[in-house]
């Protein structure tokens, strides 16, 4: 099974509200802060009872999965991830050879920092 591109089933969501709080918090950089997809596509997460984003679901489902002590630490392997995916579109490393991640492709990295920038999330 083949999964879509992160920023085809994303679009120009607002910031997740969990990865805000994660990134103040130090747990991801502010580069891994994900949008929110809209309408019923958003996600819940089972650890904040809110609408997130498809990465901070995937750390849900690697806390349930893995042998993690805290979200916090799911989200930074998250995190990670989905860095490398931004520069390294589609490679099938990590959570997304595992088919747990959404991958990216090839111009999401310049999409990412310019959605950052409307949401002013630089620092």
């Amino acid at each position: 099974m083949t999964l879509a591109p992160m920023y085809a089933l994303t679009g120009d969501g607002e910031p997740c509200p969990t990865c805000i709080v994660a990134a103040l918090h130090g747990v991801i950089r502010r580069e891994a802060i994900q949008p929110v997809p809209a309408g019923v596509q958003a996600p819940i997460s089972r650890m904040h009872n809110m609408k997130c984003c498809r990465d901070c679901a995937v750390a849900d489902t690697l806390l349930a999965i893995a042998e993690l002590p805290t979200w916090d630490m799911a989200r930074t392997v998250v995190g990670n991830d989905r860095q490398e995916q931004l520069r390294l579109p589609g490679a099938p490393l990590g959570l997304v050879a595992m088919k747990l991640m959404l991958p990216n492709q090839e111009g999401d990295l310049e999409r990412h920092h310019a959605w950052m920038t409307k949401y002013q999330l630089w620092e």
